[in-house]
């Protein structure tokens, strides 16, 4: 009986990531001023990096300081290789957030090496839109260039670029890591 009480209070206690999914922009831009910071330090076993990410995609960069500060992206994997092009972490399909977060496609801001972009889910979404919690940090510029406004680059990788590159050339099967990166993000001060 105590521990089905324990498990029920672990369960309340756990943060309401979701935004209203009729209201993500209203909600996103309301709280603005409580998100300002654009530094997120990455921390992983084979080294740190730095992420500084960009104000012209400002629904992105509150959508994820937000989930950053509330404690989303502790503990969580790299989990995907995309072979020659990048790699992809953050939450993954079973932790699937009930919206999306608008696309905004600023010309300027392409997939190159050491961008960071977030994924999006293809069907019923004409409109682009990102998913709040999967990303993918670039390794070939080459090779991403055909993500061009397909999917929204809102940030890159400042610090740290050689240790994306060790994580990215972990041994891996049919695109999954055999043993996948796990990661915590967590917020640096802007300078």
């Amino acid at each position: 009986m105590r521990y089905l009480f324990f498990c029920l209070f672990l369960i309340a206690c756990k943060p309401n990531y979701n935004v209203d999914p009729s209201q993500v922009e209203k909600a996103l831009r309301a709280q603005e001023k409580e998100y300002p910071e654009s530094k997120i330090l990455g921390e992983t076993r084979l080294g740190n990096f730095e992420i500084t990410l960009a104000k012209e995609t400002p629904l992105h960069r509150i959508n994820f300081v937000r989930l950053v500060k509330m404690g989303y992206f502790t503990d969580r994997y790299f989990y995907r290789n995309v072979y020659e092009i990048g790699m992809q972490g953050g939450g993954e399909f079973a932790d699937r957030l009930a919206y999306l977060v608008p696309a905004e496609y600023p010309d300027h801001l392409k997939p190159e090496r050491g961008t960071i972009a977030m994924a999006r889910y293809d069907e019923g979404n004409p409109e682009k839109a990102s998913s709040p919690t999967e990303f993918f940090i670039v390794t070939n510029t080459e090779q991403a260039a055909r993500f061009y406004k397909q999917y929204v680059v809102f940030g890159k990788i400042t610090k740290g670029l050689a240790v994306i590159d060790s994580i990215q050339k972990q041994r891996s099967f049919d695109e999954k890591p055999v043993i996948p990166v796990k990661f915590t993000l967590s917020l640096l001060k802007d300078e």
